[in-house]
């Protein structure tokens, strides 16, 4: 009879203990697909879905060349961090992202590329933050880096 008593309570530890991984799964699984699912994949330009996948800077040429711009060449590419925590600065300027269809927020804490591309015409340049292989954020500024604008056309 004490053999039958821990063999049951063996047979429910294991039964309990497989319920809880499978639970523990399915927890992981969901939250990953949540995580990715804030970010977007595409983005409106011209009334046309387009591709914020930013593998190489062929992917990212193309990108600014949808938005209409033309340029003469990388400036500028550096790793930087995207805050965790944001001041007033990064709050108005993802503002500034997500009147175009982008978002920041996802990119809390990771690291990530910034590009700054010469725009044709020596006026202006493009900024571009690439993050996971996507683009997260873009704008468009004088030289100095003041009049910052939208890089997508939302109009």
């Amino acid at each position: 009879m004490g053999d039958t008593m821990f063999g049951s309570i063996r047979f429910k530890n294991i039964r309990l203990t497989v319920f809880c991984l499978i639970c523990a799964a399915v927890f992981v699984a969901v939250s990953l697909v949540m995580l990715r699912a804030g970010a977007p994949d595409t983005v409106e330009i011209n009334g046309e879905d387009y591709s914020l996948r930013a593998e190489d800077e062929e992917d990212i040429e193309a990108f600014i060349k949808a938005c209409g711009y033309d340029t003469e060449g990388i400036l500028t590419d550096m790793e930087i961090t995207v805050p965790k925590v944001w001041n007033d600065t990064y709050i108005g300027y993802n503002e500034l992202q997500k009147a175009q269809g982008l978002d920041l927020t996802q990119h809390k804490g990771k690291i990530a590329q910034e590009y700054i591309y010469a725009c044709r015409g020596g006026d202006s340049c493009i900024t571009l933050i690439v993050s996971d292989g996507r683009i997260a954020a873009a704008h468009v500024s004088a030289t100095d880096g003041s009049d910052m604008r939208p890089l997508i056309n939302t109009e």
